[in-house]
């Protein structure tokens, strides 16, 4: 029997056992590293999470469904079961209806059967409380007969997903495109190869760039099918965002005007580390990358004010990095400055013919970084714009729960 089959089995098979049984409390399901929870009332599903994203899948879902929820998180004493207690909240506050609630639990509980139904041997524990779904509102229940469709529905999806030969990939990783600036551009013009960066950049799992697109996750993969077989993308495993609740904390706390954004590129992570001590030490924000290949989407991604950049790297020349941003028009004007042991005439010559707008020396002095930063981002008059953009950090007590 296959995996799929003895997870969609498991799964049937438990839910119905919980209904029957009228249960309420927490069923703890572990596979490795990873563990999902799924609740219950009185035999009914209150909500399911878990997985390596917990707080990735709530923002999509609220995005999907709840774009412009917002809520006061100034008295808000979270739990366990956070995600419950902020659709409550939302609907109590009229920030949502319970048709949006109802859609929400929907979505993650059809993520969470998705990553489920592919496992074999899961450990199951079920622990019996009424403390898990203190507050329930009925009406956001989901009956056996409900969840017995999402549960079809989805393992119909993952037969399509095994089908497209990608039952090796969780849609919870990250693809990135490994080609290439120099080898992109006989295949792509630099406008198209930074779009597709853009997206496919190692950050984005496959679960978001299908929302982004407003597809089905097997849709979205399909595109990414010609790729994979000729060995043009790799996946990474990505770390979760911060919950809500610990965004807010973290505005709230350093709740000021933006500072500008500063990339450094260089496969040396001692490099990278000095540079961002220095940078931070000026009121700068910091984004270290150290796989070039990997830089493009990132910057695509981060749109950074200013970009330092490794002249000698394993994958590609600074040169041609920095050749191939001067040809899209996202990075034509960013300031890009070339870092290099070699700090010759012939270096700076080419630096500067390739489109670089300064040239430091990896032994220069922590003052001589910043003069350079400072003649580029250095605020002109009281409110420059670099010095007023808030990264999509609200005022200190509402909070933004959906990404944009």
């Amino acid at each position: 029997m296959s995996a799929t089959a003895i997870g969609y089995k498991m799964l049937s098979h438990t839910l119905g056992v919980l209904n029957e049984k009228k249960a309420t409390g927490k069923l703890l399901l572990e596979q490795g590293e990873q563990q999902w929870q799924l609740y219950f009332y009185r035999g009914d599903l209150v909500y399911a999470t878990g997985g390596w994203h917990r707080a990735k899948r709530w923002y999509r879902a609220i995005g999907q469904h709840c774009r412009n929820f917002q809520v006061d998180l100034r008295d808000f004493e979270a739990g366990e079961l956070w995600e419950y207690q902020l659709l409550q909240k939302g609907i109590a506050d009229s920030e949502m209806s319970l048709q949006q609630a109802k859609a929400i639990i929907h979505t993650s509980v059809c993520e969470v059967f998705f990553s489920l139904i592919g496992q074999s041997g899961l450990h199951r524990e079920w622990r019996s409380s009424k403390k898990y779904v203190s507050k329930i509102i009925p009406s956001l229940l989901l009956s056996l007969t409900e969840v017995g469709k999402i549960l079809y529905s989805t393992e119909q999806m993952w037969q399509k997903w095994t089908a497209m030969g990608l039952w090796m990939i969780e849609p919870e990783q990250a693809p990135l495109l490994n080609l290439s600036p120099e080898l992109a551009q006989n295949r792509f013009s630099s406008d198209s190869w930074l779009t597709l960066a853009r997206v496919f950049n190692g950050e984005n799992t496959l679960w978001d760039i299908a929302f982004q697109k407003k597809q089905c996750v097997t849709v979205t993969t399909r595109a990414l099918q010609n790729y994979i077989q000729q060995g043009l993308v790799n996946f990474r495993t990505v770390p979760d965002l911060p919950s809500p609740i610990e965004q807010w904390r973290w505005a709230a706390a350093i709740a000021q005007p933006g500072r500008p954004l500063i990339a450094c590129i260089d496969d040396s992570a001692t490099v990278c580390a000095i540079l961002e001590q220095i940078l931070l030490s000026g009121g700068y924000r910091v984004l270290k990358i150290q796989d070039p290949m990997q830089g493009v989407g990132l910057l695509a991604k981060h749109n950074p004010a200013l970009i330092f950049m490794d002249l000698l790297m394993p994958k590609i020349s600074g040169f041609a990095l920095c050749s191939f941003l001067r040809k899209t028009a996202a990075f034509r004007e960013t300031p890009i400055v070339f870092l290099s042991d070699q700090d010759s005439i012939l270096a700076r010559a080419r630096a500067k013919f390739t489109g670089a707008s300064d040239f430091l020396s990896k032994s220069s002095k922590p003052e001589q970084v910043l003069q350079v930063v400072d003649k580029y981002l250095k605020p002109k008059g009281d409110r420059h714009p670099l010095a007023i953009r808030h990264d999509n950090l609200l005022n200190s007590h509402r909070l933004s729960l959906a990404n944009s």
